[in-house]
C-alpha cells in the first residue's frame, strides 16, 4: 500500500458540489476522520505535513513568485495546499513544477482538518488538539529544499 493512501483516499471525500465554500468542501473529510481513532487523525496530520513539507522548495517558491509577482510565506503555504486538495496526480505534477496555476489559488482551510476532526470526535475545542506533526509545513522549514 502507498505510504500516503490514508491521506489521498480520505481527500477523495471532498464535496466539490460546494466549491467556493472551503468548509463545506472539507466537511465530509472532517466527518470521516472524526469517526476514526485519534491515532488515525494524527497519522493524517503527519502525512499532510510531510506532503506540504516536500513542496517547500526554493524552486517552487521561485515559480510562485514568477506567477504572483511577489511571494509571502503564508501565500506560498496556502497555495501548496492547493496541490494536496487536488489529489495525488496533481500533487506529483505540482512537485515537478507543472502546475503554475496553483500559485493563483489558495486552500488554507486544509491545514485545520485534523484539528477540526479531532475536536468533533472528542467534543473539544480545536485549540486543545494534542498532536504536533514531526515535520513543519511552514515556509522555509525544508532546509534541504531551499539550498
Amino acid at each position: 500500500m502507498d505510504k500516503y493512501e490514508l491521506f489521498w483516499s480520505t481527500m477523495e471525500l471532498c464535496n466539490w458540489d460546494n466549491e467556493g465554500n472551503d468548509d463545506k468542501v472539507l466537511f465530509p473529510v472532517i466527518k470521516h476522520l472524526s469517526e476514526a481513532d485519534d491515532e488515525t487523525i494524527f497519522k493524517f496530520d503527519d502525512l499532510m505535513s510531510e506532503l506540504l513539507y516536500d513542496l517547500d522548495t526554493k524552486e517552487l517558491a521561485k515559480s510562485c513568485e514568477e506567477v504572483e509577482g511577489c511571494i509571502s510565506d503564508d501565500g506560498f503555504l496556502y497555495s501548496r495546499c492547493v496541490a494536496l486538495i487536488n489529489g495525488a496526480k496533481y500533487y506529483e505534477n505540482a512537485k515537478k513544477g507543472k502546475c503554475k496555476e496553483m500559485w493563483e489559488m489558495e486552500f488554507e482551510s486544509l491545514l485545520y482538518v485534523p484539528q477540526k476532526a479531532w475536536a468533533l470526535k472528542n467534543n473539544a475545542d480545536i485549540d486543545e488538539y494534542p498532536h504536533i506533526a514531526p515535520l513543519s509545513y511552514e515556509t522555509g522549514s525544508n532546509e534541504s529544499g531551499w539550498k
